[in-house]
């Protein structure tokens, strides 16, 4: 282990100066002024004024055209308009994720693939025609996932109408750590990182100069930050066309959004420190119980990355599905590595808050009807003798590489966990008396494997412990 370690949490100066000048309406407010100057320069150079003092010629009248009056001999044949909708969702929808959607992407943020794949989208048809652009604009939002690389390119997502931000239901926040030192160290992330990595691999630090300040210099980590800084970039942009009311909140940045997927890259054990108490505000409380589904890949198995997955779990409606899984990309130089695990995903899953009406959530109670649990999945599942109140079935994907391909799995309500891992310490006190009569559940008045014991009896049961 270096000696430097562990990295203090920090937002790079440097980074954020830059964040604030290559601002989208900062730059493109440098282009236009740029591009006018171009043009007067020119005019001025062939004698033509640049203020334009004539008169606006009178505009001809055109008669409206309809279907009535189309010229009935065209050559062209007709599709009708069933077909040529389904025709337009099919060229505007990518089969992979679209990476920083309205911001220009950095290459060392993206995987080889990423970079070499061609443009999966038929985006001229949008200049077809108005019908074309706003049917073509409608599919290309709603049809398509994307992924976010940084935060600044999130915040951008809020230039676009809200009636196309209403319909996403799934992104990818793909969390880079960022280090950086004021002393020429070598800092390097462990072969134990994950199994599939042969050596340790250097690490790519941002030098920094030694400044005469009072700030904290030496080894530093834009990490957890950068997580607070992705999730505030999900609270309510500000929208001038939106009308204030009393009692109707402005929207989040995507208000119908379902499932979120976390990566967190180059997050090493026993490197950071733990995360700011802002994280547990973001996402248990301002954004809490919004999702149905959340899926977190590379976080840290210390301590500190125990926590940032227990307040990440607050995101999740009751009965939300959380899946907590080892690191899937690696950073090295000016690329990202996809990871090769062979690991099951049996132990990656589990129900979060699967019976707040028996347990309650503490400080974090809530009603249902404010806050309806997470829709259970569409199918049927198949039989189970153990499925009763205590146990909930839950669609759980067979990969994360992006596929549809899910299964069916029983939980525990209670602990969260598959019912064949906790099966066996569940039903340890459904034969308590020496008749062998089964417990009766003092949830649902059945008798079923895991019944809940009323209070006086778990009380009897520890004391006799």
């Amino acid at each position: 282990m270096n000696t430097s370690w562990p990295a203090w949490e920090c937002r790079d100066q440097a980074d954020q100066a830059e964040l604030y000048y290559n601002q989208p309406l900062r730059a493109k407010n440098r282009r236009l002024e740029d591009e006018n100057l171009t043009l007067k320069r020119l005019l001025r150079e062939h004698g033509i004024s640049w203020q334009n003092t004539q008169p606006k010629p009178a505009r001809a009248k055109s008669s409206r055209v309809t279907r009535s009056s189309m010229n009935q001999d065209r050559v062209l044949p007709h599709l009708p308009v069933e077909i040529q909708l389904r025709v337009l969702g099919y060229a505007m929808t990518s089969p992979h994720p679209i990476v920083d959607p309205l911001c220009k992407s950095r290459p060392e943020r993206m995987l080889p693939r990423e970079k070499r794949k061609g443009n999966d989208i038929a985006i001229h048809f949008l200049a077809t025609c108005r019908a074309y652009h706003f049917e073509g604009t409608r599919f290309l939002w709603s049809n398509n996932t994307f992924l976010f690389t940084s935060p600044a390119s999130l915040r951008q997502f809020a230039e676009l109408d809200l009636i196309y931000r209403q319909n996403v239901r799934h992104v990818t926040f793909r969390l880079i750590a960022r280090f950086y030192d004021d002393e020429n160290r070598v800092h390097r992330l462990p072969a134990t990182y994950h199994p599939s990595l042969k050596s340790s691999v250097k690490l790519a630090i941002q030098r920094r100069p030694k400044e005469k300040t009072l700030a904290r210099r030496g080894f530093r980590a834009y990490a957890w930050y950068q997580l607070i800084d992705f999730l505030e970039a999900m609270l309510p942009p500000h929208d001038p066309a939106y009308k204030s009311s009393p009692t109707q909140p402005r929207p989040r940045l995507l208000p119908a959004l379902e499932t979120l997927r976390i990566d967190f890259v180059n997050f090493i054990n026993d490197l950071l420190q733990y995360p700011p108490q802002h994280l547990h505000d973001l996402a248990s409380h301002q954004l809490g119980c919004m999702l149905n589904e959340v899926i977190l890949t590379g976080v840290p198995t210390d301590e500190c990355g125990m926590r940032v997955s227990t307040e990440l779990a607050g995101l999740l409606k009751d009965e939300g599905l959380l899946i907590d899984h080892p690191p899937t990309l690696v950073a090295v130089k000016d690329t990202i590595r996809l990871l090769q695990s062979a690991e099951p995903l049996g132990d990656s899953f589990k129900v979060v808050r699967g019976m707040p009406d028996v347990f309650g959530d503490g400080h974090h109670s809530h009603s249902s009807n404010d806050f309806p649990p997470a829709p259970p999945p569409e199918g049927e599942p198949p039989y189970n003798a153990s499925h009763s109140c205590r146990t909930i079935w839950k669609k759980v994907p067979t990969k994360l590489d992006g596929s549809s391909k899910r299964r069916w799995e029983l939980f525990d309500r209670v602990s969260g966990m598959l019912w064949e891992d906790v099966e066996e310490e569940a039903t340890l006190f459904d034969f308590l008396d020496d008749e062998l009569e089964p417990m009766v559940c003092e949830n649902c008045g059945q008798c079923h494997p895991g019944a809940l014991l009323p209070n006086e009896l778990m009380d009897l049961w520890d004391d006799e412990i």
